[in-house]
């Protein structure tokens, strides 16, 4: 008897919500998995046309080696997406192997915009609101950016608008399909961890209101519950590959020894950058002024429509929970409140870095996605209306009309810049550095931009075999000599853990400086690129950095160099590099590569100025000045547009040249100071040293007309 009760009132619950699902839709949502399934091609598409054709910046060249190498990425380690990235790898038979996982993150990004749209028409029974969501947010810059390049976000997107769309096919459902759905929902969950961990604020909400609904229904019994429980675990499967990878311990690149629980644990929880950080040694900025910057990001990235739908629907959203109590879109609106509170709070990263500011953006796409979506119910609540209120419209199809407007406004400004298919200027920075090495050096790399791209290029495409690569940051932490001296036997450790001197620890592992590294490992050139780790100094007392391009060789303190065969070394590094110095983003991998690149065309030269600065001996200290001249000279004779502290040193060289003799006319040297001062004022107006520089400039002046010269 209780159970034909039980069932009348689950059928009553069911005729319900097929009622309330009906006032969500109309016929046109006929044809909302054909056109879900069209936009999600389309975005494909438009990602593979804009692939990276090789490795772009950041941290995927170490994403793309990991999983090449099956080893473990950098905490939390994404061994899901390690594994499928390693999967495309071996069953993609074409392209480079970056733009074989760049391809993984196109695809996966086509998925979202698919699921995206399915939802949002659910949600709102208009098809035209699909094509919104995914023409504003699939095709704004942020997102169109991180669904090209070898990154996790992509997958975290594609995770996000699964849970979401299940979510609404669980709140109009009932009964046994109820029940079938969140068990879905929770394997998607669990696996969903196995990627980005941000996304456990929206799954820790979301799982929460399930449990509420499913008891409000009457379908969660104990038995349901560990189910529930079983299948979330389900989903966390693919943890198991991190101790496996540690275990077998095969890969040139991995990060951590998972061996233990607690190894596991420390990766895991991301307890070497700080749980619940971005990033060690992080600068915290405050949770308004985060707050504001993504509000302006809204704006810039979606429109000021976005910007102003998503206040009309979030006051939608309020009014159906407090009058119609509908929880679903109050319970996405929560979870994207709560989820960009806490990360503009957590978010410890100086957004006045334009590259810094570029990480934290990215993580903004997850709040952007339930945006869109409550936008989304914006504008299908403001063409209702005025639907209402002028019905002619309905056959004039306006919500179509501007909806077309809007995604062809975001593809005619975003195409260009989104569009990476012939960029190649972090491979062309990697390439460069390696092949600038001398055959057999051993390079110790520091820094994102080149560990991860020299990793790449060393491990996935077999560049410069010869060398020995090794990220030298690694080496401050405790795993890093158990967990690769096997796999780099030509690289002596000489102990177990590099700290600031040789000691043995408590532990009774034998402790190892930097110095002491270099010391054993000296019968081989040694590089630094970029720089040198600087947890650990005590190699500051034995030895000197020569600046050779990008990266520095490791010399014995008080060697002479051989001055001829330095500048003959060091003259043409970096000569074809032809990107603009200021020709790439403020915020992008590529114009830190520029940078370096413009900077290493001249470091040799302003090395000897900085030897000839600190010299007393007067030959030498010619010696320098002249070969300095000569490099800087040639350096800037060869490019029409330079960086303007190339002006403003080249000047002080040439000062420095009327002092000393040599073979060149100091009149001329003297235009030339003159003439490389005014331009550094002229590109630089705002330099600390400009009063200086002018007061310098009067004086120069007054002595050229000594000289009878004028400047040409």
């Amino acid at each position: 008897m209780d159970a034909k009760k039980r069932n009348k009132r689950l059928q009553k619950k069911s005729n319900k919500t097929e009622s309330d699902s009906e006032c969500k839709t109309s016929h046109s949502q006929n044809y909302d998995s054909e056109l879900s399934l069209a936009l999600g091609v389309l975005t494909t598409g438009l990602y593979v046309a804009t692939l990276y054709p090789s490795v772009p910046g950041g941290d995927s060249g170490e994403l793309i080696a990991a999983a090449y190498e099956l080893g473990v990425a950098h905490p939390p380690g994404y061994p899901l997406f390690t594994l499928l990235a390693n999967c495309v790898i071996r069953l993609v038979p074409f392209g480079s192997i970056a733009w074989r996982v760049n391809l993984l993150t196109a695809v996966c990004g086509g998925m979202a915009a698919a699921f995206l749209s399915k939802l949002v028409i659910r949600l709102t029974g208009r098809l035209s609101c699909g094509a919104f969501a995914v023409g504003l947010w699939c095709w704004c810059k942020l997102t169109w950016t991180w669904s090209i390049t070898s990154e996790v976000f992509s997958l975290n997107n594609l995770f996000i608008t699964i849970i979401m769309k299940l979510s609404v096919d669980f709140n109009y459902s009932a009964g046994e399909m109820k029940q079938k759905i969140s068990l879905f929902g929770a394997l998607m969950c669990g696996l969903s961890l196995c990627n980005q961990h941000t996304i456990v604020v929206y799954n820790m909400i979301l799982i929460l209101w399930v449990l509420l609904e499913l008891k409000h229904n009457q379908l969660l019994s104990v038995t349901f519950l560990i189910k529930l429980g079983l299948t979330f675990a389900l989903g966390l499967l693919p943890y198991i590959y991190l101790p496996l990878s540690a275990y077998y311990n095969q890969a040139r690149w991995t990060w951590g020894d998972q061996r233990t629980i607690p190894g596991f644990l420390k990766h895991l929880l991301r307890k070497e950058y700080g749980t619940f950080d971005l990033g060690k040694d992080g600068v915290q900025q405050g949770l308004f002024q985060s707050l504001q910057l993504y509000m302006s990001h809204l704006a810039s990235e979606m429109t000021f429509i976005v910007s102003w739908l998503f206040r009309i629907g979030m006051t939608l959203v309020v009014y159906r929970f407090v009058y119609k109590k509908d929880r679903l879109d109050f319970i996405f609106a929560l979870m994207m409140l709560v989820y960009t509170v806490f990360f503009s709070w957590r978010a410890n990263l100086d957004v006045n870095n334009p590259l810094m500011y570029g990480v934290v953006e990215r993580f903004w796409m997850q709040s952007d996605i339930v945006v869109i979506v409550i936008s989304a119910l914006g504008f299908n609540f403001i063409i209702r209306f005025f639907e209402e209120q002028f019905p002619v419209l309905r056959k004039l199809f306006i919500d179509v009309l501007i909806v077309v407007a809007l995604i062809a406004f975001q593809l005619n400004r975003n195409y260009s810049s989104c569009n990476q298919s012939q960029n190649i200027a972090v491979y062309e920075f990697g390439m460069d550095v390696l092949n600038t090495i001398p055959n057999g050096s051993l390079v110790l790399s520091k820094g994102d931009l080149p560990s991860n791209t020299l990793r790449y290029l060393y491990l996935c495409e077999n560049v410069r075999p010869d060398l020995l690569l090794f990220d030298q940051e690694v080496l401050t932490y405790d795993w890093s000599v158990s967990m690769m001296k096997k796999v780099y036997p030509d690289i002596v450790f000489p102990g177990d853990h590099l700290y600031t001197h040789d000691a043995i620890m408590s532990d009774g592992r034998t402790a190892f400086s930097f110095k002491r590294f270099l010391d054993v490992n000296s019968q081989r050139s040694i590089y630094g690129c970029i720089g040198v780790q600087d947890h650990e100094n005590s190699w500051k007392s034995s030895y000197d950095l020569l600046p050779f391009g990008v990266c520095s060789q490791f010399i014995k303190k008080g060697s002479s160099i051989n001055l001829s065969q330095y500048t003959k070394q060091t003259q043409n590094i970096a000569e074809k590099w032809t990107h603009p110095y200021n020709g790439f983003e403020d915020s992008s991998w590529e114009r830190v590569a520029t940078n370096e690149m413009w900077h290493a065309k001249i470091s040799s030269a302003f090395q000897l100025y900085q030897m000839a600065e600190e010299t007393t001996i007067a030959k030498k200290k010619s010696e320098y000045l002249i070969a300095s001249f000569q490099l800087y000279d040639t350096a800037i004779r060869r490019h029409v547009n330079i960086p303007s502290y190339w002006h403003k040193n080249f000047a002080l060289v040439c000062e420095r040249m009327m002092h000393v003799e040599s073979k060149y006319n100091k009149k001329e040297i003297l235009k030339k100071v003159i003439l490389h001062f005014e331009l550094f004022l002229k590109k630089d107006p705002d330099d600390a040293d400009n009063d200086a520089i002018k007061k310098a400039l009067v004086s120069m002046k007054t002595q050229l007309n000594g000289f009878g010269g004028k400047i040409v």
